[in-house]
This record gives structure tokens, C-alpha cells and sequence, in this order.
């Protein structure tokens, strides 16, 4: 097996070749250590941080923007996206309030990214 990825860690971006011999996962390619555990972690377990929004009653504008606290495994974005669909808040919200705790049993919660105030009728 080899899969080629550009490491993301630094500004270098380096073209990281992962290849898995008798069990074992090597890398070449990579300037430093850290390419070589994020080139295994994108080879055999891809995560991603999830940013998007939730509807949210009371406030100035229709969505609040949240934010994992922890990357999620790749595969499961999509399920914890459809999970967040059926998600109302009511209006105020305070930055890093969990607006969904531990999403799909994996002990990551999601996280209001901004304070979302009460609006106020004139």
C-alpha cells in the first residue's frame, strides 16, 4: 500500500509518501516527525475539524456557528452534519457553550464558535 498526501502541519507542505510493509507504517517524503505521524493519521485515519451552523431563534441572524472541539474522524462528518440539522437553539448563546456534547459517542462535543446575543425589538 502507498498513498501520497501533502502535509498540512507546516507552511512547507511536503509530499508525503506513507507505505505499510509487514504491519509496519513508514514514511518518506516528509522534512520532519511531524509529517511522518500526520501522513499515517491521513493514511489510515483521516480526521477533519467540522465547522458549519445551527439554526438559532432570537437572535439577529437565523444560524450560530459551531465548531468541534476535536477532529473528527472523516467518515463521520456527514452523520454528525445530519445530526446538527434537527439542532434549534434559543438566543443568547455564549462562545464555547456546548451546543451538542459528545457527538456519536465519540467524546467530542460541538461548540458554539460565537456569542449570539438576544435581539432586541426597537
Amino acid at each position: 500500500m502507498n498513498k501520497q498526501v501533502i502535509c498540512i502541519v507546516c507552511p512547507k507542505g511536503c509530499k508525503v509518501t506513507v507505505s505499510k510493509q509487514d504491519g509496519v507504517y513508514t514514511t518518506t517524503g516528509n522534512a520532519c516527525i511531524r509529517g511522518n505521524v500526520y501522513g499515517i493519521q491521513e493514511a489510515t485515519e483521516p480526521k477533519r475539524v467540522l465547522t458549519t451552523t445551527v439554526k438559532i431563534n432570537g437572535a439577529s441572524i437565523p444560524r450560530c456557528p459551531v465548531v468541534s472541539s476535536a477532529p473528527i474522524l472523516k467518515d463521520d462528518l456527514f452523520k454528525v452534519i445530519s445530526l446538527l440539522e434537527a439542532v434549534e437553539l434559543t438566543a443568547p448563546v455564549h462562545i464555547n457553550q456546548v451546543i451538542c456534547a459528545n457527538v456519536l459517542g465519540s467524546g467530542i462535543d460541538m461548540i458554539a464558535a460565537k456569542t449570539m446575543e438576544k435581539k432586541h425589538d426597537l
